[in-house]
């Protein structure tokens, strides 16, 4: 089915539909893009919501050609700028098949151009304001059958794609199956099939969401409303779950080309006014929207040379104790990731020198707010005589436990120890919020403090005239006893006592303060951690110290700093 006929039935629909139950769920994309008389096809949106790519029939023989733009502000983009011919073809390429990696600086797009045989893949790099030549992703990628519409995961390690049994430019696919391949060590792998439950005959399109777990796709051979429907299905832990119908945008005719940013509030659509096709944001319905994400950008250079450096990104899910990356950033020393809400991650970048100190951060997503990136200067320094450096290592509330988030800085730093044998180092602690009780008043005053000491009481003791300075020492435990002493005490060898006398005695009394600075058993818990994997006992030093403040730290906050510090090398 031609791709105006695609469009026009889901853009009417959809029109009625949002008129009804209320304008703003439905936004346009602003005049200098949704011009009169031009029709607008296929829109695409990068993850980062920054670049968009579309088809307009605004050509001299009214072709679809593809067009770009840019995200000027929050509400406006910058004027569209046709793709470059050595890109855009529209006698070869596919129409609507194509993609941008998150944040929009990788063009795959489909096209028949001499390859392996039949569609293939193939991918441009934003050069300047435009787009460079294109290569083809080769085998196994491509193959001699036909392999369209891509989808780029956003940490750019998983590449989606529909392999079917035949293609044409405008009409459509047929006997297709959605297909993934996943780099290793900058490899892509033989792709594998999606299982069942989603390629059921003839599945296509797909659209790995920013979060990197959420997959929309389109398929007639799952019922529906007719003709290709969009369905939604979200890997957890590992297994696709069983296709939704996104009925809220399916129609009884073919329904394929939506694209949704990473902060998943609106799909990106093309709507049929009557009069023309036009681009259009579409409020998702709270179900189908994706995971947050926070997106984390880094340059990495060496601060004694100034030069980037290809160094080693490590991440880890601590909750799942899954790795998520681990690969060399490349020579220009620039990396990008991507993490979901609802997660703890520990993200490292290490030099390829082992005599170079690491870089670190633990970032805690239980949610993410309006702040959703971050962008990272890093600079690498050689570990020399009295180098510092903060170390994320955590301890559970109240104790001198080593708390699991720990887990991989702990690595790093044994790592660091076991890779410069001769390296003797301190480890600081210092308790920040520093507090103390004559009484446990709060959960965390934990530790005690016992200072003994002795006081002098003037003790009064009635006694009689002929008692003996011995006999009133072996009576002082009786008399002692509350009201004794103005009881006469009866004794046959002692006799009446009446007299009364004072002596000094000596009393103990205990004193307990409590306390909340754990700092030198948290300390031994790191030592013996490192002693543990190998580390000379005699080669790492304890130092503690505490601090008061006068705020009161957030919640969660962790209050003991742990600083590493090189005595010697």
């Amino acid at each position: 089915m031609k791709l105006v006929n695609i469009i026009l039935s889901f853009g009417l629909i959809l029109f009625g539909f949002f008129t009804t139950v209320g304008q703003e769920q439905l936004r346009k994309l602003p005049p200098n893009i949704n011009q009169p008389s031009v029709n607008l096809y296929a829109p695409v949106v990068s993850g980062d919501g920054e670049t968009l790519v579309y088809l307009s029939d605004y050509t001299d023989d009214g072709s679809l050609s593809m067009n770009f733009t840019t995200r000027k502000t929050i509400s406006s983009w910058n004027e569209p700028t046709e793709v470059s011919k050595v890109v855009n073809r529209p006698t070869l390429n596919y129409q609507g098949g194509y993609c941008l990696s998150f944040d929009g600086q990788l063009l795959i797009f489909t096209s028949r151009k001499s390859g392996l045989g039949g569609f293939e893949l193939w991918y441009s790099e934003r050069q300047g304001n435009n787009w460079g030549a294109p290569v083809n992703f080769g085998r196994p990628i491509n193959s001699a059958s036909n392999e369209g519409t891509p989808s780029l995961s956003p940490d750019g390690e998983k590449l989606y794609f529909m392999r079917c049994d035949g293609m044409t430019e405008l009409k459509g696919a047929r006997g297709c199956q959605i297909y993934v391949s996943t780099k290793k060590y900058g490899k892509w792998q033989e792709p594998e099939p999606l299982p069942a439950t989603i390629n059921t005959g003839n599945s296509q399109n797909p659209k790995i969401l920013a979060d990197g777990e959420t997959l929309i796709f389109s398929s007639d051979q799952m019922g529906g409303k007719g003709g290709l429907d969009l369905f939604m299905s979200k890997n957890q832990g590992g297994t696709w779950t069983k296709p939704v119908p996104m009925d809220f945008m399916n129609t009884p005719q073919d329904d394929q080309f939506i694209s949704i940013p990473s902060k998943g509030r609106y799909a990106f659509a093309a709507q049929n006014t009557g009069k023309d096709h036009q681009l259009v944001e579409v409020l998702l319905p709270d179900e189908f929207k994706p995971k947050k994400v926070m997106r984390i950008e880094g340059i990495v250079t060496d601060k004694s040379s100034g030069e980037r450096v290809n160094a080693k990104l490590v991440a880890f899910n601590v909750d799942l104790r899954d790795r998520i990356w681990n690969d060399n950033i490349g020579e220009n020393g620039e990396f990008a990731l991507v993490l979901n809400e609802g997660n703890t991650y520990d993200l490292s970048v290490l030099h390829p020198n082992a005599s170079y100190q690491y870089y670190s951060k633990i970032y805690d997503l239980e949610t993410v707010g309006r702040r959703d990136k971050e962008r990272l200067k890093i600079e690498l320094v050689p570990l020399t005589k009295g180098l510092e450096f903060q170390s994320d290592i955590f301890f559970k509330d109240a104790s001198s436990e080593i708390d699991d988030r720990s887990t991989y800085e702990l690595r790093r730093l044994s790592d660091m120890i076991r890779r410069n044998e001769s390296i003797n180092l301190e480890i600081i602690l210092h308790q920040t919020n520093y507090k103390e009780d004559s009484v446990m008043s709060s959960d965390d005053l934990t530790e005690v403090i016992v200072d003994s000491t002795y006081i002098e009481k003037v003790v009064a003791i009635p006694v009689s005239s002929d008692v003996s300075n011995s006999d009133v020492d072996s009576l002082l435990t009786v008399l002692n006893e509350p009201d004794s002493l103005h009881t006469p005490v009866k004794n046959d060898s002692i006799g009446s006592i009446s007299k009364p006398q004072t002596k000094i005695v000596k009393e103990l009394v205990i004193n307990k303060t409590y306390h909340n600075d754990r700092t030198k058993a948290q300390g031994e818990s790191i030592k013996a951690y490192f002693v543990e994997k190998g580390a000379d006992e005699s080669a790492i030093k304890i130092k503690t110290k505490k601090s008061k403040r006068s705020d009161e730290p957030e919640e969660g906050e962790q209050d003991v700093k742990v600083t590493i510090k090189i005595l010697s090398l």
